[in-house]
């Protein structure tokens, strides 16, 4: 059919025709420009890529499904998708800002970053393949990881500029001492919601009632069963054989994990440029020490006495064992230069002058095969069994996926039982428990709506399955008779509740209108607790009466006219409260090392706002663009 409309328009039909076709181009207005925008959004003139985005918020809504255990609201997915785009504006945004000031991440340190996560390592040591396989299940490649993780540290980089810089001033640090650790005089008196346990009645009527407009709160759970095909890291390692001439051949490779490097084990003393010490005097200081210790003087002692090390003087300056990289340049350097027992000082670093003595050296050993024969082994299996289990596991993801929609040929491919698990919901079951990788996968559009077979799943760090579902079963309401006693305790409570409120506003009422705190509380019968000065922290009045009375206006409270208020409690009973009097705290008693745990506390807290008002006047000053049709 193709070729034949081909054939036919050539020659003066062709011309007829496309003249037609741009008639209508010109008379309808079509837009050439109008076509599906390939960016999430435009910063700066920079792209953010929607299928970047887009896979971002697939795997959003997976995780809000399971953490709701339900479809999420229009409104819900609106707001987190915006917020997401925000997100990815944002990141982009600080990262050209990052750059533009000159803020640069070496591989060197990117491999370390790397390296340092606990989820690419395999008992401590990083591992590759760990690192490959778990990059690799999220969709991601290594090159797309490493350049998302450098986008992060650079961005740390600007971000962590501004935190460093913010500051607390000293008269804003007493004020936030007086009003955190002000106390407020109080008097309350509780209204149990259990006084009215024996005036409340519920009526059958009132419980089908409230059952039938409320059957979406007590549904039984939505269900599906599933099929699935697992691979494990214990079937990996019973396929491995080890042979004599393998292990050697493998100790050679990894020979550096049997190496140890020499350890120093020092003390030291540091006098620092502080204080009112210059440094001339600190070196001073520092020659004395040195010439004391040369002489036979207790070296433990002299580091206990003049050390400014918070974190060894009061160990006598002893900085433990410790390999080269641990200490900057100058120290380092002096301290494996060193002979055992030997003094040296002054050494100057960035933190002052430094009077050294080396106590002990433990050589540099490397095991041999023989040595190391029983660890070499067990490395050996571990490594091997992550390269076959890794293999199998992409085996098993391309099998599956070629499958599409059944598991059988995949199973008898692989030589692998095909598993089952009944009533499984959207909090878990069976033998995955809460798994949340199995609840995603199996609750997914791809595997629930289509029945097609989910993407790879992990199971920590040694299982790996492809599951489908073969029966869903659609949450449903339980029956009412099942149910019937819960609706009613729930009614009576909510009842027994509503009347302790009310009888509390009643006792507001009359206190509002003029009538003493000891005038109502008598006339009420009410059970008042007495007088005392409490804080924001303390911890014997309900917490709602004490976040209620600390948010009373200073203005409002005296003696003279004390400051009423009501407040439900935590649980379910009302109080009714009068605050008589406010004592703001001395910062003159705080302690030292408080006031100093409280001001980096504060400049943590001005560092962040510091960085919001940043980011939002970059923001500001920025264009952007966004595509209003991305998720659509």
């Amino acid at each position: 059919m193709l070729q034949t409309i081909r054939d036919k328009i050539s020659g003066i039909v062709a011309t007829l025709f496309l003249g037609a076709i741009a008639i209508v181009f010109v008379f309808w207005g079509i837009d050439f420009k109008t076509g599906a925008q390939n960016f999430a959004a435009k910063v700066d003139g920079e792209n953010i890529p929607s299928e970047t985005v887009r896979r971002a918020w697939q795997q959003r809504q997976s995780q809000l499904q399971q953490m709701l255990r339900n479809e999420l609201p229009p409104d819900m997915v609106k707001s987190q998708q915006d917020a997401l785009l925000d997100q990815f504006v944002q990141e982009s945004l600080l990262k050209q800002r990052a750059e533009r000031y000159g803020y640069r991440v070496s591989d060197q340190e990117l491999a370390q970053r790397v390296m340092e996560y606990p989820q690419f390592q395999v008992d401590g040591k990083f591992s590759k393949d760990r690192y490959n396989a778990l990059v690799r299940s999220s969709g991601l490649t290594e090159t797309q990881f490493e350049e998302q993780l450098q986008s992060g540290l650079l961005i740390d980089q600007l971000r962590n500029a501004v935190l460093e810089s913010a500051f607390v001033a000293p008269y804003e640090l007493d004020r936030r001492y007086a009003i955190e650790k002000q106390e407020r005089e109080i008097d309350y008196a509780l209204i149990p919601a259990a006084d009215f346990a024996a005036s409340t009645t519920i009526t059958d009527e009132q419980v089908q009632k409230w059952y039938d407009e409320n059957q979406d709160k007590y549904l039984l759970p939505e269900t599906v069963n599933l099929q699935y095909v697992e691979l494990t890291r214990e079937r990996a390692e019973s396929s491995i054989e080890v042979t004599e001439q393998g292990l050697k051949e493998y100790y050679e490779q990894v020979k550096d994990r049997f190496t140890s490097q020499e350890r120093r084990h020092g003390r030291h003393i540091l006098i620092t440029v502080a204080d009112g010490v210059d440094d001339a005097a600190a070196k001073k200081k520092a020659e004395e020490l040195t010439a004391q210790a040369k002489a036979g003087a207790d070296f433990a002692q002299l580091a206990k006495e003049n050390s400014k090390d918070p974190g060894s003087a009061a160990q006598g300056g002893d900085l433990g064992w410790a390999q080269r990289g641990m200490f900057v340049g100058p120290f380092e350097d002096a301290l494996f230069s060193m002979s055992a027992g030997e003094i040296r000082g002054p050494v100057k670093t960035d933190f002052g002058y430094h009077v050294m003595k080396l106590d002990e050296i433990e050589a540099g050993h490397v095991k041999t095969f023989d040595e190391a024969r029983a660890e070499v082994e067990a490395d050996y299996r571990k490594d091997r069994a992550q390269n076959i289990f890794y293999d199998e596991s992409q085996k098993l993801a391309d099998q599956a996926f070629a499958a599409l929609t059944e598991l059988d040929s995949v199973a008898k491919t692989l030589n692998l039982p095909v598993k089952t698990v009944t009533g499984f919901t959207r909090e878990g079951g069976g033998e995955f428990g809460e798994e949340p990788s199995v609840i995603e996968a199996a609750f997914s559009d791809e595997v629930l709506e289509r029945r097609q077979n989910s993407p790879l799943v992990t199971v920590g760090e040694d299982r790996a399955l492809v599951l489908r579902v073969t029966d869903h079963k659609a949450a449903e309401p339980r029956p009412f008779a099942t149910v019937s006693a819960q609706i009613r305790e729930q009614l009576k409570v909510q009842r027994m509740r509503e009347a302790a409120a009310a009888q509390g506003a009643f006792a507001m009422a009359r206190l509002q209108k003029g009538e003493t705190w000891a005038g109502v509380a008598t006339a009420m019968k009410l059970t008042v607790v007495g007088k005392r000065f409490l804080t924001r922290q303390d911890s014997v009045a309900p917490p709602a009466i004490v976040r209620s009375a600390f948010n009373a206006p200073n203005t409002e409270i005296s003696e003279a006219k004390p400051y009423f208020g009501g407040v439900t409690t935590d649980d379910g009973n009302y109080a009714v409260y009068a605050v008589t009097a406010v004592r703001n705290a001395d910062p003159s008693k705080e302690e030292a090392v408080a006031k100093a745990t409280r001001k980096r506390r504060a400049e943590v807290q001005h560092g962040n706002e510091e960085f919001a008002a940043y980011v939002d006047e970059a923001e500001r000053t920025t264009k952007i663009v966004k595509n209003d049709k991305l998720f659509e």
